[in-house]
């Protein structure tokens, strides 16, 4: 892949995951406040690992932006075939958890952008090593925007279980007639 053909799925992947992020947050805003932590099924097989054991709206979104925060820092410092850790950081999901989440969460990814922003192609083309494969940097950024989205079919289903309605993952505008 050419230097300009890298920078353009670059800029492609910035536009595409500003868009979930703003998916995301439309969920958010969205979901009632008694149903941030309502959990609709309670089995040993909703979950997630260890990290995300209680599976409810309010975890997830919180679960992305940590994830998404500690991910972006360490792939743009990491050395080429650094292993990625996970992210596991008690203190920070504690403080999302118990202060003003979804503020926090937006600061975090404000933080990451701006942090994306200074990727140099050099460090996109880094390869890394994660889930017992080998990555580019550029290639995780996608498996980062694929977490999100997975996660965001998660959210749609625990609001449309609540009988809430979800927003449209598609924005249809209506054309104006003059």
């Amino acid at each position: 892949m050419s230097q300009v053909e890298f920078r353009n799925e670059f800029d492609r992947f910035m536009v595409l995951q500003e868009c979930l992020s703003g998916a995301t947050n439309d969920w958010i805003a969205k979901t009632p406040k008694d149903k941030l932590d309502w959990i609709p099924v309670d089995n040993p097989n909703v979950r997630f690992g260890d990290r995300v054991s209680m599976v409810t709206i309010k975890n997830l979104y919180i679960h992305m932006a940590v994830e998404e925060y500690h991910w972006v820092r360490f792939l743009k410092d990491s050395e080429n075939d650094a292993t990625l850790p996970l992210p596991r950081d008690p203190e920070l999901t504690a403080k999302l958890a118990n202060g003003d989440f979804v503020s926090e969460a937006a600061r975090l990814h404000e933080d990451s952008v701006r942090t994306l922003r200074g990727y140099t192609d050099d460090q996109l083309r880094k390869t890394i090593r994660f889930a017992e494969r080998t990555w580019t940097v550029m290639g995780f950024l996608w498996a980062l925007y694929a977490h999100r989205a997975y996660h965001l079919g998660n959210i749609d289903i625990y609001l449309r279980q609540s009988n809430t309605p979800a927003p449209n993952f598609f924005h249809f505008s209506v054309p104006a007639i003059a």
